[in-house]
């Protein structure tokens, strides 16, 4: 935690300071959140088995009666587990704050930053290491990083798999930073826009070479360093890419990815989030919590495509 000595400094300026953290994050754009009135509950899953889409004999004759028909119904669960960070103030930092320092916000941004990028993280590592998900990894001349290499076959693969398996296009692409620059600079990729107006692949141009309605980078990184060494960052998204198929608005009978379960029913919270504070007389002290509740959880498998190692 700071120590006084750090929080008063001579001639502090009030209107400029320096913070690290990351300009966005791209979990709800990806896994729309879900509002869930209980921590746990069931889902209906309709119709796995695509009875709906199976041609059945209808042809029927006088008298007779019709072929009968029906679907199944399944449920899945979800669980929305807690994730808290605390920190404290110390009355000694309080008093010694100069104005530029506002101990009290800059807890709460800092404690909501770290579980923002823990949710980055964890839906990183769903989409990467979940089984039953369609795709393929990259090696090789095959990499997007060689130019010589076809993203394009990759592309019309993905959108023929997530047809298949969910009679749905995939409308988003979700690419790490890395594969993003990769692609950007492809030889083909560069050859199919070389005249347009600005010559220049940006992500609705990308969108519109992939077939997908939106490009989304995930450009959040996180530090792997050991504590008190020198940062080490690394892009939360690896090397992956992810062609889903994403529902506009979470509702019945909709197809998509991946949803977040957010749990807002929790005692104080908004939106899923909690933020408390507290006094701790023993410590001189007092206590800010973020706490939020949610289950990243794979819905529809189907629906979504993952290209492995894209890049080196």
């Amino acid at each position: 935690m700071p120590q006084p000595s750090q929080v008063h400094v001579d001639a502090a300026l009030t209107a400029v300071s320096v913070a690290y953290s990351n300009p966005e994050y791209v979990a709800d754009a990806v896994a729309p959140p879900v509002p869930v009135r209980k921590q746990s509950d069931k889902y209906f899953v309709y119709d796995a088995e695509r009875e709906w889409m199976r041609p059945s004999p209808d042809g029927r004759s006088p008298g007779a009666e019709a072929n009968e028909v029906n679907f199944s119904v399944s449920t899945d669960s979800y669980f929305c587990d807690d994730h808290a960070l605390e920190a404290a103030i110390p009355d000694e930092e309080r008093d010694n704050a100069d104005p530029a320092i506002q101990p009290d916000i800059d807890r709460t941004e800092f404690l909501t930053e770290k579980i923002a990028l823990n949710r980055e993280i964890a839906l990183a590592g769903v989409l990467a290491n979940a089984a039953g998900v369609p795709g393929q990894a990259l090696s090789g001349e095959d990499l997007w990083d060689n130019p010589d290499s076809d993203p394009f076959a990759v592309f019309a693969e993905a959108r023929a798999s997530v047809l298949v398996g969910t009679q749905r296009q995939p409308n988003l692409l979700l690419l790490s930073s890395p594969v993003f620059e990769a692609l950007r600079n492809h030889p083909a990729v560069v050859e199919r826009i070389k005249h347009s107006s600005a010559g220049i692949v940006t992500e609705d141009l990308l969108a519109q070479l992939t077939g997908v309605a939106r490009v989304v980078v995930g450009r959040a990184h996180k530090n792997t360093a050991t504590r008190g060494q020198a940062p080490v960052m690394a892009p939360v998204w690896g090397n992956h890419a992810y062609f889903l198929h994403v529902a506009s608005r979470p509702g019945l009978k909709q197809i998509c990815g991946v949803y977040t379960f957010v749990w807002t029913g929790a005692s104080g919270g908004t939106d899923g989030t909690v933020v408390e504070r507290w006094r701790e007389p023993r410590r001189k002290a007092d206590m800010i919590r973020v706490q939020k509740y949610y289950d990243h959880k794979i819905v529809a498998p189907a629906a979504i495509y993952r290209v492995a190692d894209a890049v080196t």
